[in-house]
């Protein structure tokens, strides 16, 4: 249906906000490097602090970001004008980190279809809080990066709303 690499424009939309938002440049692991078994990506995904977000429309998809300990702190710490917001209030600022990022991606793919996606509201979990079964993972497309402060890894699942099988 539509001629666009979706890991393409979430890759640059990730690395563009970041580098506005935060003033941090994302470097994408080489595959060779990010080359993770299918369990060691579902271990990582369990792990540390992560986000989660839908979009449904012509394109539909999952996307759940994996932020480092160190990542996660600066972000939200950044986007609070360099104070440390309280346990209560972070998971508003990464939100709003990925509701930008996404929302980026979407706008992007949006126009380039001609349709309409939107974004749900975003997930976030902390260390040791399970993904919601909504959001376990089978096939998809993996982003990893590392940046001077600590890793983000990002994955994506999704299809077209004409194309009956999965694309990513």
């Amino acid at each position: 249906m539509l001629n666009m690499d979706v890991k393409e424009i979430f890759d640059t939309s990730f690395c563009e906000v970041t580098k506005k938002l935060v003033k941090l440049e994302l470097k994408k692991v080489c595959d060779e490097e990010g080359k993770e078994e299918d369990k060691e990506k579902a271990d990582l995904l369990s792990k540390g602090y992560r986000e989660a977000i839908e979009t449904h429309g012509c394109i539909n998809s999952v996307v759940i970001c994996q932020f480092s300990d160190e990542l996660f702190r600066y972000i939200i710490d950044t986007m609070n004008n360099g104070v440390t917001p309280s346990e209560e209030e972070a998971p508003l600022f990464l939100n709003e980190y990925i509701n930008i990022a996404c929302g980026h991606a979407i706008s992007r793919m949006n126009n380039l279809a001609g349709q309409s996606s939107r974004l749900s509201i975003p997930s976030f979990y902390q260390e040791g809080e399970p993904l919601e079964d909504k959001w376990i993972i089978h096939s998809g497309r993996w982003l990893s990066y590392r940046t001077e402060i600590g890793r983000l890894h990002i994955f994506i699942k999704y299809s077209f709303q004409s194309e009956q099988e999965e694309v990513g």
